[in-house]
C-alpha cells in the first residue's frame, strides 16, 4: 500500500531544497497551489506523469520521492528520517533517540 502522506512530505521537502514555494511550482506544472497543497498533505492522490513532472523540476526522480513509501515494506520511511536528521547536530540526535526510546517503551507496554 502507498502512503500518499509520506509522497506528499517528500515532494515537500524536495521543493523546500530548490527554495521553490508551492505556488512556484504550480505555476510551473500549470496548476493551482491548492492542488500542490492537496499532494503534499496526502489528500490528492498523484498520477505517474504528474510525479514525474515534479521530480523533474525538483532535480530528483520519481523512485526518489517513492522509495520508503510503500507501508508494507520494513524500510518504510528510513531514507526519510535520515533525509531530516542528517544536517542536525549530536545533541538534536540525541533528543530524536531519547524520545523515540521513550515511545518504544510506551508503545511495548501494551
Amino acid at each position: 500500500m502507498i502512503d500518499y502522506v509520506a509522497i506528499g512530505r517528500k515532494i515537500k521537502m524536495y521543493r523546500n531544497k530548490v527554495n521553490l514555494t508551492q505556488s512556484d511550482l504550480a505555476e510551473k506544472l500549470n496548476v493551482s497551489a491548492k492542488y500542490i497543497s492537496s499532494i503534499e498533505r496526502g489528500v490528492s492522490k498523484i498520477s505517474l506523469v504528474r510525479l514525474d513532472e515534479i521530480a523533474t523540476l525538483l532535480n530528483t526522480s520519481v523512485s526518489e520521492l517513492l522509495s520508503d513509501c510503500d507501508v508494507s515494506k520494513n524500510n518504510y520511511a528510513e531514507s526519510e528520517l535520515l533525509e531530516l536528521t542528517k544536517n542536525w547536530k549530536p545533541h538534536q540526535k540525541d533528543i530524536l533517540i531519547n524520545v523515540i526510546s521513550t515511545l518504544n517503551n510506551e508503545i511495548n507496554k501494551k
